[in-house]
């Protein structure tokens, strides 16, 4: 049993659907991350219940401490944040406007506790801007604030955390995905439809900015390098100029598939009474020469069509230590494709049969 699940399970049954919703549907953050329990104090008969949730917020986890008390079942938890300044201040009008799940507290519904921590999510993100803004002349300040002129990026993208010495922005940004193919993710225990590219910065040294990829993204895209965001730069022109990296290189892939597709469709056409199988990214044909029967593998990875396909010859007769024999093709010439299989297969033929190879001659017969 994981931890989140023990902690679950200890929970006074009165209070646990609110945890129990909150930990399996509720998402925060510009990363969509699911939230974490990480300890409980007070056991299913005990008064009071606390337990800490970990709330991803820029690079950081809040750690904010929820409170019920089992004496009054029907009153909202009490809280206790990780900075001693936020809603320090706060007086009952402001809460009554930004916290409405709070204040209006609704007892027999599961989903109350996750309606207000995401409404406390998004007054701290309110705080963290706040805090950014008391020092206008600050070169993160200026960056905050331009980055927001610009027409790709508004509020809702941008989270800020504001620290004794240090300034965090964690930025969507916005890369067009609707076109990607589709990939097998059996691998990812993360959601892989969350197609998220996230581009974290830091002040005062804003050269260090950070790629964050969703699972999917990462698979589809590899390693991206970023371009070097000089000191003298400026997010407004950093972000679009990131931004459209990513998009060449989406736009790439899709072109790619395309180009890889059609080889395939060609092969299949030409040679369809020979096709065994194939797929988006394989095929595999049994062919005969000289009564020889043989398949062709052909696969095509993904950096197709800078890296060539893979061509793999298997013999139908013939095996070494239990497996059919093979042999990988390499440097295939894109021109005058049949004339070298057929020098090839001939080569591999004798091979098979021990024969010392001559003068290769035949033809592809389907």
């Amino acid at each position: 049993m994981s931890d989140n699940f023990r902690i679950l399970s200890d929970i006074s049954p009165v209070f646990r659907p609110y945890i129990q919703s909150i930990y399996q549907d509720l998402k925060l953050g510009l990363c969509k991350t699911k939230i974490d329990l990480e300890r409980i104090s007070g056991g299913i008969d005990s008064v009071e219940t606390q337990l800490r949730l970990v709330l991803p917020y820029c690079s950081k986890k809040l750690k904010w401490e929820v409170i019920f008390d089992s004496s009054t079942p029907w009153f909202a938890p009490d809280f206790r944040f990780d900075d001693d300044n936020f809603l320090s201040n706060a007086d009952e009008e402001l809460l009554n406007k930004e916290v409405p799940s709070l204040c209006q507290w609704n007892s027999s519904d599961p989903k109350a506790l996750c309606g207000a921590i995401s409404e406390l999510i998004n007054l701290y993100k309110i705080y963290q801007v706040r805090k950014l803004n008391e020092d206008d002349s600050s070169r993160a300040a200026f960056e905050y604030s331009a980055l927001l002129g610009n027409a790709l990026t508004t509020e809702e993208d941008v989270e800020v955390w504001v620290g004794a010495h240090i300034v965090e922005f964690l930025i969507k940004l916005k890369v067009n995905t609707t076109k990607l193919p589709e990939l097998f993710n059996e691998s990812l225990d993360i959601n892989p439809g969350i197609d998220t590219a996230l581009l974290l910065v830091r002040y005062p040294n804003s050269t260090n900015a950070e790629l964050i990829l969703s699972p999917f993204l990462s698979k589809v895209l590899g390693n991206i390098t970023l371009p070097l965001m000089h000191q003298s730069g400026v997010l407004m022109d950093y972000v679009p100029m990131v931004t459209n990296l990513l998009n060449n290189k989406i736009q790439d892939i899709i072109n790619n598939d395309r180009v890889k597709r059609e080889l395939l469709a060609q092969l299949i056409i030409k040679y369809e009474g020979a096709i065994l199988e194939h797929d988006g990214t394989s095929a595999a044909l049994l062919f005969q020469t000289n009564d020889f029967h043989w398949i062709l593998q052909i696969d095509i990875d993904a950096n197709f069509p800078e890296k060539p396909p893979v061509l793999t010859l298997r013999s139908v007769y013939h095996s070494s230590k239990g497996k059919p024999k093979f042999k990988v093709l390499s440097n295939c010439p894109h021109n005058n494709f049949e004339a070298y299989i057929e020098q090839q297969v001939e080569i591999f033929k004798n091979e098979c049969k021990g024969v010392t190879a001559s003068h290769p001659v035949g033809i592809i017969d389907n």
